[in-house]
C-alpha cells in the first residue's frame, strides 16, 4: 500500500518545454526574408509589365464614326485570342509606351476580335491573325493588309499609300 501511496504522491513528470534553439529561429527568419524578397520581386515585375495599353475602340462602326469626327485614319487590328502571333504583337509592339503614344496621336485604333465580329473580318478578307489595315474613313480608302507582328511598327509609321477600298460583300 505504501508503494501505491508513493506513486500517488510523486510529482507527475511533465515534458520539458521545447525551447527553439537560436539557429532554428535564424533559419525561420531567413526563410521569411527570402519569401518577402521574392514577393517584392514578383510585384515589381508585374507592375512594370502591366503598362497602360492603347485605348482601343472595340466596336467597328463606332470606331469609324469617331475617325470621321476626328478626321483621323482608323488603325484596324484584326486578331484572334490565344494565337502565337497575336500574343507576340501585344508583347513586342503594343505594350510599348512610345507605340501607344504614336498610335493614339495619329489614328483611331479599332480592335476587332474575329471570334466576336466575324462579319467584319470577312468583309476585309482576313484569314490570318493579326492583320492590320489603315482606313481613311472620309475617302473610303485603305492601306494594307499588313499580316503578322514582325515589323508592325514600321507599317504603322510608314507614309500611307491608300487604295480604293472594295465594296464589302453584303
Amino acid at each position: 500500500m505504501e508503494e501505491e501511496r508513493f506513486n500517488q504522491d510523486a510529482p507527475i513528470q511533465q515534458e520539458p518545454k521545447k525551447i527553439t534553439p537560436p539557429t532554428e529561429k535564424k533559419h525561420h527568419r531567413a526563410l521569411w526574408i527570402l519569401f518577402l524578397v521574392f514577393f517584392v520581386f514578383v510585384a515589381i515585375i508585374f507592375l512594370t509589365q502591366h503598362r497602360d495599353t492603347i485605348d482601343w475602340v472595340e466596336d467597328y462602326e463606332a470606331g469609324i464614326k469617331l475617325a470621321k469626327q476626328q478626321n483621323k485614319p482608323a488603325l484596324l487590328c484584326f486578331f484572334k485570342r490565344y494565337t502565337h502571333y497575336s500574343s507576340e504583337m501585344w508583347q513586342n509592339v503594343y505594350n510599348k509606351p512610345s507605340v501607344r503614344k504614336y498610335v493614339e496621336a495619329n489614328f483611331v485604333p479599332i480592335l476587332i476580335d474575329v471570334d466576336e465580329q466575324p462579319e467584319i473580318a470577312k468583309r476585309y478578307n482576313v484569314t490570318y491573325y493579326p492583320t492590320h489595315y489603315v482606313e481613311s474613313p472620309n475617302t473610303n480608302q485603305i492601306d494594307g493588309p499588313f499580316v503578322g507582328s514582325f515589323r508592325l511598327l514600321e507599317f504603322i509609321k510608314r507614309p500611307r499609300n491608300f487604295t480604293q477600298k472594295n465594296n464589302p460583300p453584303q
